[in-house]
Parts: C-alpha cells; sequence; structure tokens
C-alpha cells in the first residue's frame, strides 16, 4: 500500500468519525428536548394525574413525595396545604395552623392564654412563634380581635417554606412553588 493510499484510508475513517459524532450529537440533543418535555410543567397538563389522595400522616406523605414532578403549598383560612405531584397521582398533606387567642381578663387585668395544652412547656413556646406539628414554622401575621378575645393569625415565609419542604422532600426548591392545585 502506497503512502497516497494510507493518507486516503485516513481521510476515508476520519470522516465516517466525524460523520458518526454529528449523528451522536443530533441523537443526544433529542434526547436531551425529549427529557425536557418530559419534566415540564406542559407535560403535566397533557397528562394530568389521575388519583387524588389526602394523607393525615407527615411522614407516610414525605415517603410518597419524594418522586414528585411538583410541590405546591399555600396557608389558606388558617389551613396549610402541601401538593405532591408525581406522574399519575396528586398527593395532598393539609395541618390545621395552631390557634392560639389571647383575652384580658378585666377583673384581675391578667392577660390569660388558651387553646395550648400545658403538657410539655416547652413544646408550648414553639406554638407562640407559630410551629406546625410538622416542624414547619410560621410567622406571626396579625393579631384579629373577635368578642375581646384576641386570635393570632399566622402566614408562611415563602423562601423559608420552599427550602424547608426541599429538604424534608429531598427536592429541588425550582420544583417547589407557593399555590395551590384546583381540583
Amino acid at each position: 500500500m502506497s503512502q497516497t493510499d494510507k493518507v486516503e484510508v485516513m481521510d476515508f475513517l476520519i470522516n465516517v468519525l466525524k460523520d458518526h459524532e454529528k449523528n451522536l450529537d443530533t441523537l443526544i440533543s433529542r434526547a436531551e428536548d425529549l427529557l425536557e418535555e418530559n419534566q415540564s410543567p406542559q407535560h403535566l397538563m397533557q397528562n394530568p394525574p389521575g388519583l387524588k389522595i389526602s394523607l393525615k400522616d407527615w411522614d407516610e406523605f414525605r415517603d410518597r413525595a419524594l418522586d414528585s414532578e411538583l410541590v405546591c403549598f399555600d396557608l389558606i383560612d388558617s389551613m396549610f396545604y402541601c401538593n405532591a405531584i408525581t406522574e399519575n397521582k396528586i398527593y395532598r398533606y393539609s395541618e390545621e395552623t395552631p390557634e392560639v387567642t389571647l383575652e384580658l381578663k378585666e377583673k384581675d387585668n391578667d392577660l390569660v392564654l388558651s387553646g395550648i395544652k400545658m403538657e410539655n412547656l416547652e413544646d408550648q413556646f414553639s406554638l407562640l412563634n407559630g410551629r406546625l406539628s410538622i416542624g414547619l414554622e410560621l410567622k406571626a401575621n396579625t393579631i384579629k380581635n373577635t368578642g375581646g378575645k384576641h386570635r393570632i393569625h399566622y402566614d408562611l415565609d415563602a423562601l423559608y417554606t420552599k427550602n424547608w419542604l426541599s429538604r424534608e422532600l429531598g427536592i429541588h426548591r425550582d420544583f417547589i412553588v407557593q399555590g395551590n392545585i384546583d381540583h
């Protein structure tokens, strides 16, 4: 085989390898596009989950939510809601915020705090600060006067809640949003 023949064979092999590289790049690009489509919210809209399951136990909810595509949370009318959307199910956990009222007794001018069981004093301080039984902290938003009693109303800090849910559920916070799922 002459030197020229060897060069031609090498050129041929290089061209074949370049063509294969282009084909691989095209296939990889298509695969990435398909993955993005399957993980996009549009995919969820085209294939909505079929079952809606309300769970009462946070640990069970957390276990089921591990492979979720999207998590929604909100605090509506003193009720915390957390929804985890999987491929074919929506899991929901809800919990009422602590009901803490303050009442000023005119006779003794004492401040009476109600809605707290005094079994474990350390736990009761967390109620004053606003904490759900699952450990999520709430911030006191307003105190509303209802017939001489003052009820503490809580609110969520969206960024704190996203980070907390991300740690609890093992889901990146980009896939956690504040809002609710319309049923």
